[in-house]
């Protein structure tokens, strides 16, 4: 804080002088920008606000309106104070200009006993300037501070922890949600200082720029670049506004540049994953040599075998943004193939299950496949192919617990493998072809039914239940639909066929949906 007008009163030169307060008691806090000694009538001409007039009573005494006249440009100029020293020649101040200050809440201060004013001055200055040199030490402090943790990639708490050090306050870092993302406490235990914080938070109004506010007197300043703030930073008990102001301010610009950095280098790795992988896939690395080399160059650490995996939202609403972020601390290659599928390419030694545990933890849409173990980094290449086809399959199957591989999803998995094979799409259209064109042209469910029918084993009694059918309209339905398949229901190896045949439309009709 600066000089105030309390503090200079109490410095010996101007306490020798038996000063007495006669208004302004509220006021005594203001802070002093300089001291200027002035018996001039028109004084108001030589000021600028913030001093702290000191005057022997010459240039209020030819009148009591002359006095009045005084006091009054001090007081719309925004001086700090007016000291006048009493003497035979000027004895007190009249009461009008005592009035005035009063009225105004402007500190006016009387010397009982003379002093010497340069005395005055230059100690007054002396502290201002010293005050003003341990303001710009402090700045420098914080400057460095901030900076030296920028270049070491500090973490969020990192900082915040500088920043209550700082201030010697409690400071908080949460988001717009009023969550806390990281917390310094400072003489109070963190239970305390975060007990009913969202409650608390909202109190206190999100400002756009560096204030204090709210029932608690809370700090805060926005962190983000303007327009785009994702955080508040909040200093809970700023024991110094202005010093206060300048470590939040300087923390917050630190912390957004942290993320910026972050989010820039996680973008290039990514891209940098990214190449790998789709040069693994499209045969460009090539030898094993030299794809090993590029591997380890990127931080993988050495390994003989090496597993390919694929992950991917059930939804397809979602974003594989979402994926990268959770799968950021995976061992490995970790980058997005297309807009549905994200590439690992880990050591075999990783646990995959883990992982996948761990991403349905943070995204439950998840599903993540992994392909067979493969000795070599080429060789990977089929793994990755292979886990690609079984997450496709497992987006459409039911929830698994773990990472899921070719031998959980079987016959699902060798269809869609196989998709883009004309001979299964030649024997799926040779077995559903004719129920497929009458069901474009009049409807009636009879491939709904055929699903039914397959997924209860030819039970006709649970087929009713399930297809919510009386038995009186089921059987004329199923005549018609044999007739359209050319096959008996009742055959096992008929219906095997019908169900094989109905799976392969069914997955190449849900990847044209997509």
């Amino acid at each position: 804080m600066a000089v105030s007008v309390r503090e200079a009163l109490a410095l010996p030169v101007l306490a020798a002088g038996d000063p007495v307060v006669l208004s302004g008691e509220r006021g005594l806090d203001a802070r002093i920008r300089w001291v200027h000694v002035s018996e001039v009538r028109d004084v108001g001409a030589v000021l600028v606000g913030d001093e702290l007039v000191l005057s022997t009573g010459i240039g209020m005494a030819a009148s009591p309106a002359a006095a009045e006249d005084f006091v009054r440009q001090l007081v719309e100029v925004g001086a700090a104070g007016l000291v006048v020293e009493l003497s035979a020649a000027y004895p007190s101040v009249p009461d009008g200009a005592l009035g005035r200050a009063r009225a105004a809440g402007f500190p006016l201060v009387v010397l009982n006993r003379p002093v010497r004013f340069v005395e005055v001055t230059e100690q007054v200055h002396r502290a201002i300037v010293a005050e003003q040199f341990e303001e710009v030490r402090f700045a420098g402090e914080v400057h460095r501070t901030f900076s030296d943790l920028g270049l070491a990639r500090a973490s969020m708490t990192r900082l915040v922890e500088a920043a209550a050090d700082l201030t010697g306050s409690s400071v908080v870092l949460e988001d717009l949600a009023r969550r806390v993302l990281a917390t310094a406490a400072r003489a109070e235990p963190v239970d305390r200082l975060l007990t009913d914080w969202e409650r608390r938070s909202r109190l206190t109004p999100s400002l756009r720029e560096t204030g204090t506010g709210g029932p608690e007197g809370w700090l805060t300043t926005p962190v983000g670049i303007q327009g785009g703030a994702w955080g508040r930073l909040v200093v809970t008990t700023p024991r110094e506004d202005a010093r206060a102001r300048l470590v939040a301010e300087r923390a917050a610009q630190a912390l957004e540049l942290g993320r910026m950095i972050e989010r820039d280098e996680t973008s290039i790795q990514l891209r940098v994953h990214a190449g790998f992988l789709l040069d693994l896939l499209d045969g460009r690395l090539g030898s094993e040599a030299v794809a090993a080399a590029r591997l380890r160059a990127l931080g993988v650490p050495e390994s003989t075998d090496h597993v390919g995996a694929v992950a991917r939202l059930r939804s397809s609403d979602g974003s594989v943004d979402r994926l990268v972020t959770a799968l950021g601390d995976v061992t490995g290659l970790v980058g997005v193939l297309d807009a549905d599928h994200v590439g690992l390419l880990v050591p075999g030694a990783v646990d995959l299950d883990e992982v996948a545990r761990a991403l349905a933890g943070v995204e439950p849409d998840a599903v993540l496949a992994a392909g067979h173990v493969a000795t070599g980094v080429l060789p990977a290449a089929a793994s990755l192919r292979s886990a690609r086809v079984v997450a496709d399959v497992a987006a459409t199957l039911p929830a698994y617990d773990g990472c899921v591989r070719q031998a959980d999803i079987r016959l699902p998995g060798l269809l869609m493998s196989l998709r883009e094979d004309a001979r299964l799409q030649e024997f799926a259209e040779a077995e559903l072809g004719r129920l497929l064109e009458h069901e474009a042209r009049h409807g009636g469910g009879l491939v709904d039914l055929l699903r039914h029918y397959l997924a209860v084993g030819g039970n006709k009694t649970e087929l009713a239940r399930v297809a919510h059918r009386n038995r009186t309209s089921l059987y004329p339905a199923l005549k018609r639909l044999e007739e359209l398949v050319g096959h008996p229901l009742d055959d096992p190896t008929s219906r095997l066929s019908l169900g094989v045949a109905l799976l392969a439309y069914d997955q190449s009709h849900e990847l044209r949906g997509r």
